[in-house]
């Protein structure tokens, strides 16, 4: 399976957080599947860590450095993701750009998302995801 973390299933799984569903744990450990995650999650913690929205004892790049010590790839925003981006449809209900490019760059590399996030289920027909 190839999946692709949301920023908070990041933030869980290298915090070794009990609010990451064993589900979720047991897909991302196990080694059949190719597991992602997209370079806009860092700037996202980077964000948060920055208004003190994001309360850690991990820096930036201690996130960054444990997801690679975990074998988690890191995709690199790209022409083509931004481009799917601006097909993805606009509910006024979800507006964050963050979770926007996280489905753009799924759509693409046809990865399945990882996330707890109930407004991802607007996209249900463009994206698979699972918690």
């Amino acid at each position: 399976m190839r999946l692709l973390l949301d920023t908070h299933t990041l933030i869980w799984y290298t915090e070794n957080s009990l609010l990451l569903s064993l589900k979720a744990f047991s897909l991302i450990d196990n080694p059949l599947n190719s597991v992602y995650v997209s370079m806009v999650s860092f700037y996202e913690i980077a964000i948060k860590v920055n208004i003190g929205k994001l309360d850690s004892t991990k820096t930036l790049s201690q996130f960054y450095q444990e997801t690679t010590a975990n074998q988690i790839l890191i995709l690199p925003i790209n022409e083509t993701y931004l481009t799917n981006y601006l097909s993805i449809p606009f509910f006024s209900q979800h507006r964050d750009p963050f979770d926007k490019l996280i489905i753009a760059t799924a759509m693409e590399d046809h990865l399945t998302i990882i996330t707890t996030d109930k407004k991802f289920i607007l996209y249900k027909d463009l994206v698979d995801i699972i918690w």
